[in-house]
């Protein structure tokens, strides 16, 4: 019988390792920007606040006049613009009273405990009695912002913190207010925000009993700011309380880089441009402008 030569042929690399090769390739070009890299060569984020070359500030001037009486087409014109209720809306903690604040929050909270959805939840107490309660319980259970992925239950522990630490209760509480006031949130978050710069000097002075020193808000800024965890919890929500939530985590972290209470070493500049890109980049918030403006004031006094 007739030998037959097998003609075999050169081994090829596995299939299974290139497909590897090439997978690691692009998980270190999606890592390469991200958000937890903590980098500190950023782009200067005056270039986005400049207003653009090609509307120079005269041609402003026919919008903002009043239609000429033979003009019946421009009749819709005074309705869109509306600039004094922005400012007056977003408590600013430079021009705001103790009074002021104090007057706007009982307003809210007597507000709260008029409406039938409230009574549910607060068993005929007075609803600022809860949401005090409330925040006492978050600020007094931070999340975990050193080393949150070192191992994947801490990741998922930040993920749940908010239900872990209120349960589900005080949450749908919290639920229920932000979607029934809804319409007030930015006035209301803005209320809350100037209290909690004025609190020291006015915690003689108002019946408010809700305390936020800025060593724990702080907490919760980088929690939303630098955090797995805390960016899964604001992709979740809706497009307003993400951004807000954002923008008072920047304005926060402004504070402790004032004071010294940064000890997480968080790059402002960094975030001040992401906040700065989506606030410019949204429609529906009322107050963008006076937004943008306080976030340019923080970038010209750094």
């Amino acid at each position: 019988m007739k030998k037959t030569n097998r003609i075999i042929s050169p081994k090829r690399p596995s299939l299974s390792i290139a497909i590897a090769l090439v997978l690691c390739a692009i998980a270190l070009f999606l890592l390469k920007d991200s958000i937890f890299d903590n980098r500190k060569n950023v782009t200067d984020i005056n270039t986005i606040l400049q207003p653009s070359p090609q509307q120079p500030a005269g041609q402003n001037t026919p919008q903002a006049t009043a239609p000429a009486p033979d003009a019946p087409t421009v009749s819709v014109a005074p309705e869109t613009p509306e600039p004094p209720p922005p400012p007056r809306q977003e408590a600013a903690p430079a021009s705001a009273s103790c009074q002021k604040v104090t007057d706007d929050l009982l307003l809210f909270f007597k507000q709260l405990d008029s409406q039938e959805y409230i009574k549910a939840y607060t068993q005929k107490e007075p609803v600022q009695k809860s949401l005090t309660d409330i925040v006492v319980k978050l600020l007094n259970n931070p999340p975990v912002n050193e080393r949150e992925t070192a191992d994947l239950l801490t990741v998922l522990k930040n993920a749940a913190h908010f239900f872990r630490v209120l349960g589900i209760k005080d949450l749908s509480l919290l639920r229920e207010i932000i979607t029934n006031e809804h319409s007030s949130l930015e006035q209301q978050l803005a209320t809350l925000y100037a209290w909690s710069t004025m609190e020291k000097e006015c915690a003689n002075k108002s019946p408010i009993q809700i305390h936020l020193p800025l060593a724990k808000t702080y907490e919760y800024a980088a929690f939303f700011l630098n955090t797995l965890g805390g960016q899964a919890y604001l992709s979740r929500r809706d497009p307003t309380l993400r951004i807000l939530t954002r923008y008072y985590s920047v304005l926060i972290l402004n504070q402790a880089n004032q004071q010294s209470l940064n000890k997480y070493s968080l790059d402002l500049a960094y975030h001040l441009k992401a906040v700065i890109r989506d606030i410019s980049n949204s429609d529906f918030l009322t107050n963008q402008v006076s937004y943008l403006d306080t976030l340019k004031k923080i970038t010209i006094g750094r």
